[in-house]
């Protein structure tokens, strides 16, 4: 298996190609001459000025930031959890903050002050980040949603101002993976939009991680082992202004947002009625104040009267929205309807930018963590545009079939970069980093696989990209998913409604409409086929609990459930139905 995952010169090779892209005048797409006709052409200040005003509003990162990226190798830092803790406002523990297992409990003053050192195996290093010191001089927090669950917790530090930077950077994110078996999802993903046209990427660093807990109660704590952790840059101001963008513009990291308007939330900040926490719940603000962009482009966008197209071009670059959803595709990230996403606008510019962000849960993670019950791993519309279907902005894109042929041929022009052999050569290189890692304590202990197993996983996400273009246009046949409305009990009536599904073909649909008992639907109650109608009435049905579904069928025969999920007890999801109950 092993012997896969060879190609030794391919990621130095890979790199230059970074730093070219993101350097004027440096192609790998140009034909034989064509720099030179470009050279000669700029000559002329028209053809000149023209050129300067096309790159206006394009996404242009200076990729030389990437220059000393190093993914074979690993930095070593010590992490001292300080004693003032004890005696903080409030006070906390490590093992209190580590105890922490949702995003509620999860509060901004849960936080501990720490030391951090970076040196070697040996111990903090002179020269390095904190080496002498002896107070704190930063300030940790836990990171993610999902992974606060998790056994082994990923990590954010803020420096203190005093404390300078650690590679231009002042916050630090020590992300764990705690569910990527690979442990390598997101630095393949980051690596790979170091490469890609019209993107941004962030540096990534391995890092082993050694923390001392002052707060233990301990006379002597030591420091102690907490494995392999993946460092990645904090979109910020700073992310901006080191790429060469636009530091004062608007950055926004979504939190839970699908493109509709939130009127209720979403406000500008000048408003009487403006709450940052309750716009923060849709938004997170990472740059600019100023939200009057924002929701100028929001009111357009849920404007039904305005043509799409004319709308989307006024607000949004059209190429780098293709290379974003073209990207998620062959990565298969698709936890990227209403997160793990950041959107960017310049001060002076009225477009907006798609970034990347988070994909650990990408190339296959859903069919690994589901091995055992593929029909888990996903539900059907859990793949290219069906994914996006409920977001306003993908919703209405999608709907111009020109619009459709430009993701199509998107996809295919990113195959040229993200490709089996380029994927395999990057691989090569994070297994000898991380293999021995995961391959003992502690990170073995909590590793979600067995190691043996892991060159094979390694073989497997190398070969996906391929497969996932495959499936994103075998599903351009088949509907989209839709929603399904809450039951209304008109006295002995119960009456049905679900939105219209859509069909990218113009293929006729009917709907399939069932009520059970159980969510399995194997012995329904009601089972009406070949619908052209979007609501039912069901009479009589007694008093109780029941569950019903809807599935939308085209004229090929190819079906598609709704956006709804009913898990039960049993932890088993069940796509497209919902559970009601008759008084």
């Amino acid at each position: 298996m092993k012997t896969t995952f060879r190609f030794r010169a391919a990621p130095a090779l890979l790199l230059a190609l970074a730093v070219c892209l993101g350097l004027s005048g440096c192609s790998f797409w140009e034909e034989p001459g064509e720099q030179a006709a470009e050279t000669a052409q700029a000559a002329e200040p028209v053809q000149k000025s023209a050129a300067v005003a096309s790159l206006q509003n394009k996404l242009m990162e200076d990729r030389r930031i990437y220059a000393d990226d190093k993914a074979d190798s690993v930095v070593t830092f010590y992490l001292t959890i300080t004693e003032d803790n004890l005696t903080g406002d409030p006070a906390l523990t490590w093992n209190e903050l580590n105890g922490i297992r949702n995003a509620q409990e999860n509060t901004d003053d849960k936080k501990v002050n720490v030391l951090i050192q970076e040196g070697n195996e040996t111990g903090p290093a002179s020269g390095m980040l904190g080496y002498g010191e002896t107070r704190p001089n930063g300030e940790l927090s836990l990171r993610g949603k999902s992974t606060l669950q998790g056994a082994q917790k990923s990590y954010k530090i803020k420096l203190f101002d005093e404390a300078g930077v650690w590679r231009d950077q002042t916050t630090i994110n020590l992300l764990k993976h705690i569910y990527d078996f690979s442990r390598v999802r997101n630095t393949l993903s980051m690596d790979y939009f170091k490469l890609i046209p019209n993107m941004t990427s962030y540096r990534t660093q391995f890092v082993h991680l050694y923390v001392k807990d002052m707060t233990s109660g301990e006379t002597n704590p030591v420091f102690v082992d907490y494995g392999l952790y993946e460092q990645i840059e904090q979109p910020n101001k700073r992310y901006l202004r080191a790429r060469g963008l636009d530091p004062n513009g608007q950055l926004y990291k979504a939190e839970n947002f699908e493109f509709f308007r939130y009127a209720d939330k979403l406000i500008s900040a000048d408003d009487a009625d403006y709450d940052q926490a309750a716009f923060e719940s849709v938004l997170e603000i990472k740059g600019s104040k100023d939200h009057e962009k924002l929701l100028r482009m929001l009111d357009d966008v849920n404007n039904l009267s305005l043509n799409f197209d004319e709308v989307f071009d006024r607000h949004f670059d059209r190429d780098n929205y293709l290379t974003w959803m073209a990207s998620n595709i062959l990565m298969d990230n698709i936890d990227t309807i209403s997160q793990n996403f950041l959107l960017y606008s310049p001060l002076n510019s009225d477009t907006w930018f798609f970034l990347p962000w988070d994909y650990d849960g990408g190339w296959g993670y859903n069919e690994f963590a589901h091995a055992d019950e593929l029909d888990q791993a996903r539900a059907p519309w859990m793949r290219g545009i069906q994914n996006y279907w409920g977001t306003v902005l993908a919703n209405r894109f999608f709907k111009n079939p020109d619009n459709v042929q430009q993701l199509i041929d998107k996809v295919k022009e990113l195959q040229t970069i993200i490709h089996p052999e380029r994927t395999a050569a990057f691989l090569d290189t994070y297994r000898d980093v991380v293999y021995p890692y995961i391959s003992r304590q502690p990170d073995m202990l909590y590793l979600p696989g067995s190691v043996k197993d892991y060159d094979a996983e390694l073989e497997r996400i190398a070969g996906l990209p391929e497969k996932n273009a495959e499936q994103f246009i075998a599903n351009l046949q088949k509907p989209m998913p839709f929603f399904m409305g809450d039951v209304e009990q008109d006295g002995p009536n119960a009456v049905f409604r679900w939105d219209a599904s859509y069909d990218l073909q113009g293929d006729d649909l009917i709907y399939r409409f069932r009520i059970a008992k159980d969510p399995t639907f194997a012995k329904p109650l009601v089972d009406r086929d070949g619908l052209t109608v979007t609501s039912l009435t069901i009479e009589n049905l007694e008093m109780g609990r029941y569950f019903w579904q809807v599935t939308a069928t085209d004229a090929e025969g190819n079906s598609m459930p709704a956006f709804d999920i009913y898990e039960g007890t049993d932890d088993i999801k069940h796509y497209g139905v919902r559970e009601f109950y008759i008084d």
